[in-house]
């Protein structure tokens, strides 16, 4: 099942974003951006995107899954190489793997803070009730 909330952190999301400025700077693209499996964007740098049905022999987009849950798309034109944007999605993909699987350990633990502490409030109230169930005369 695909989940398409998200949470992001503001610390995480500099270092996404650093991660395709930096992407997008050496590989030469025209845009970079990082979208989830149902198609919400999570962050874009570089120029909007704006496909029309020419634009297939001039500009060209490379796509790579990260961590199963995201895919980084690259858009770039002839002035840069297949063969680049490869070696430097690569390079980001591994950057952005580790920064990602971080965000997920603490949504995930923020996750289970929420359950605990639901959890901890419908466990005090049974308690309660059947303490006093207890001591009823």
């Amino acid at each position: 099942m695909v989940k398409g909330n998200w949470a992001l952190f503001e610390e995480d999301f500099w270092a996404i974003n650093t991660i395709l400025q930096s992407l997008i700077q050496t590989s030469s693209s025209k845009s970079v951006m990082l979208i989830d499996k149902t198609g919400q964007l999570i962050s874009s740098i570089g120029e909007p995107p704006g496909f029309d049905v020419t634009q297939g022999t001039n500009e060209s987009m490379y796509l790579s899954l990260i961590a199963n849950r995201v895919i980084l798309v690259v858009l770039f034109d002839r002035k840069t190489s297949l063969g680049l944007v490869r070696l430097k999605a690569r390079r980001g993909g591994e950057e952005l793997l580790s920064v990602l699987n971080k965000l997920f350990d603490k949504l995930q633990y923020k996750n289970e803070e929420i359950s605990a502490a639901t959890l901890g409030a419908e466990f005090t109230a049974e308690a309660e009730s059947e303490i006093d169930s207890l001591f009823k005369e």
